[in-house]
């Protein structure tokens, strides 16, 4: 079967960079970009880079959703569009220099009641001829929150692989649905166990606990320290760090991440390679500008340096 990626917030994401940022001055462009953007479009593009081709789902509206499918033709990624009533959001990323990068996230376009039904409708249909099926990103804004709850239910019933990332309530829904793999982060994780992870004795836990809750993996993203992989049920711990590295950009990196574990997955390789092709795959996109992908002998020197160990 083919891998679907079920994207349903996606965004044009625009990057300006600026010399630096000054408050309360104008602040001058030096350039703009401007992509197909949002966390399952990322997952997508790193999915077909890895050489696993996946449909993209996704809803789209208004001239920003128009120039989001161009886009998406131009760099040969399929999809579905799900025609929406309002215009896509447009995503900014602000990059000095130097310093800390900055990100805006509109907060639309919304979805009415009955536009929600059709969407979840639709994702379903195309879940159940899927596998495995990612679920990556924020919901439809004006969704139910249960949507990604009621999508993994499904297609757990059918037997399908489901890879579930995204944050808050849909997160803690989804993931008592029993997804195949959640992908947390540190701070996602800490909105699920509800409480102050300060101590990697604690995060142990949560993960453990986490694990234990959706019968399943979980692969904990930790930016420059790498990421965990856990499945209580099978007596599986892994842990790998991250190539140290000079990050060029943060936006994608958990996105890419996740693609590398679909795509290992999908080869039906050894979890221990999962997290290892994960990790690599996850550091090479600090390595380039957002939306772009490396050259082949970054990742394969990044993938080189990536240690596997049991925790």
């Amino acid at each position: 079967m083919t891998p679907l990626v079920l994207s349903l917030n996606p965004a044009v994401d625009a990057e300006w960079r600026v010399r630096e940022v000054v408050p309360e001055e104008k602040n001058e462009l030096i350039d703009e970009r401007r992509w197909p953007g949002g966390k399952g479009v990322n997952v997508a593009r790193w999915l077909k880079w890895l050489g696993t081709e996946a449909r993209l789902f996704l809803p789209l509206g208004g001239v920003t959703g128009d120039e989001l499918a161009a886009g998406l033709r131009s760099e040969k990624i399929r999809f579905t569009r799900f025609r929406l009533g309002q215009p896509t959001r447009v995503n900014v990323v602000v990059t000095p220099d130097t310093g800390p990068q900055y990100r805006f996230n509109p907060s639309w376009p919304r979805v009415g009641r009955a536009e929600a039904a059709r969407l979840l409708s639709a994702a379903t249909a195309l879940a159940m001829r899927s596998d495995p099926v990612v679920v990556s990103g924020t919901l439809a804004f004006g969704a139910p929150s249960d949507t990604y709850a009621k999508l993994v239910r499904c297609a757990r019933e059918a037997d399908r692989r489901v890879f579930l990332d995204c944050d808050r309530e849909p997160f803690a829904l989804a993931a008592e649905c029993r997804p195949f793999l959640v992908k947390p982060n540190e701070s996602e994780l800490v909105q699920w166990a509800g409480r102050p992870l300060r101590t990697e004795a604690s995060l142990r836990r949560a993960v453990t606990a986490l694990s234990v809750r959706t019968g399943g993996w979980v692969l904990l993203s930790r930016g420059e320290n790498g990421a965990w992989l856990r499945n209580a049920g099978l007596g599986v711990w892994l842990s790998a760090d991250a190539p140290r590295v000079t990050p060029r950009n943060q936006v994608g990196a958990g996105d890419a991440l996740l693609a590398g574990a679909v795509a290992s997955v999908a080869r039906s390789d050894d979890p221990a390679v999962w997290l290892r092709q994960a990790v690599a795959t996850g550091t090479a996109a600090t390595q380039v500008p957002p939306g772009c992908t490396p050259s082949r002998k970054v990742w394969r020197d990044l993938l080189t340096a990536v240690r596997v160990t049991p925790l």
